[in-house]
């Protein structure tokens, strides 16, 4: 069981349809995608910015925000499996919609520091998933990443660590190269073997 998370910024990438048309050829087992919020999540934050809104709300409403995304994946590719809760499909791409259960998830901050990447991380430990691979919109990583670097270049937010402590599986990271990466590899297991390693 591998946690897939796309970055929000895909939303306006053209080669979005393609990288979840091989995503879906190469699945194996359960295989759960966490959505950016991107562009809708921006909304949010310039409404909390100009309001007199709780961080609180705020993040709740981010969350939401991703699950826009999540609609427009399942509009591109109908083969995807969308639910709110933790029962995910065998042999399918399923997408999670975060909101319901992270909203008043006590173990989860809302803050600004706890985006996608943070939900993503919750959700790889909390169902013990095999592995958590981050799917961002640079070109390339190198083949060993430090997370405290990343994050201290924005590209993984702060808040990711904090849901990785206890994380047994292995973490990856992904820029524009995962689609040359699905398309050169016969199945999951050598592609995986292909994308840069995170480290705590």
């Amino acid at each position: 069981m591998w946690v897939l998370k796309i970055g929000g910024s895909w939303i306006t990438n053209p080669n979005l349809t393609t990288l979840l048309k091989t995503l879906d050829k190469k699945k194996k087992g359960k295989m759960i995608i966490v959505a950016g919020g991107g562009c809708f999540a921006d909304s949010v934050r310039f409404a909390f910015k100009k309001t007199k809104m709780s961080e609180k709300i705020a993040n709740t409403l981010a969350l939401k925000s991703t699950e826009i995304f999540c609609s427009y994946l399942k509009d591109i590719n109908k083969k995807l499996y969308l639910t709110t809760n933790q029962r995910f499909r065998e042999n399918s791409l399923n997408v999670w919609l975060p909101s319901l259960i992270l909203s008043n998830e006590k173990s989860f901050k809302k803050n600004w520091n706890s985006t996608s990447d943070s939900v993503a991380a919750w959700l790889s430990t909390n169902i013990k998933a095999e592995g958590l691979v981050f799917i961002k919109s640079l070109k390339k990583f190198k083949k060993i990443n430090k997370l405290g670097d990343l994050q201290k270049k924005n590209i993984i937010d702060k808040n990711t660590s904090t849901y990785l402590k206890s994380f047994k599986g292995e973490i990856k990271i992904t820029g524009l190269d995962i689609l040359k990466i699905l398309e050169k590899n016969n199945n999951w297991d050598s592609c995986i073997k292909d994308l840069g390693d995170v480290t705590l």
